[in-house]
């Protein structure tokens, strides 16, 4: 039983968007890292992978996310900001990382609700 809540659809989509979410968060933690970096570029998740990803999810198929199947690369269409090259932005960067912390907070708390009522159905009481 409890094997079957932990395949379920729902939680295979929550653990691949957790799993994406934290990959992000590197990404652009190294960003923030190589702000100074003359010619870095930034880097993201790619726009393809995420569309695939949302394509599994919406058509249930998602399964198991492996972290090596994320796919990173140069975010396309950024113009250098600063003269040797770099374009990354500080502030922007900064903002991302925030709303990317808290897109991983709801999906954790999306988990952590689901878990306490697993345990309230299996208990008989709610702490």
């Amino acid at each position: 039983m409890i094997d079957g809540i932990f395949a379920s659809q729902n939680y295979q989509a929550t653990q691949a968007l957790l799993d994406v979410t934290a990959a992000r968060h590197k990404v652009m933690a190294g960003n923030l890292a190589n702000a100074d970096t003359p010619g870095y570029k930034r880097l993201d998740i790619d726009a393809s992978f995420e569309k695939a990803l949302t394509s599994q999810i919406a058509n249930g198929q998602v399964g198991t996310l492996n972290p090596s199947d994320i796919i990173v690369s140069p975010e396309a269409g950024l113009e250098p900001i600063s003269l040797d090259g770099n374009n990354v932005s500080t502030d922007r960067e900064l903002m991302l990382i925030n709303e990317n912390a808290l897109r991983y907070e709801m999906l954790g708390q999306f988990v952590s609700s689901s878990l306490r009522q697993l345990r309230v159905a299996i208990t008989g009481r709610n702490q």
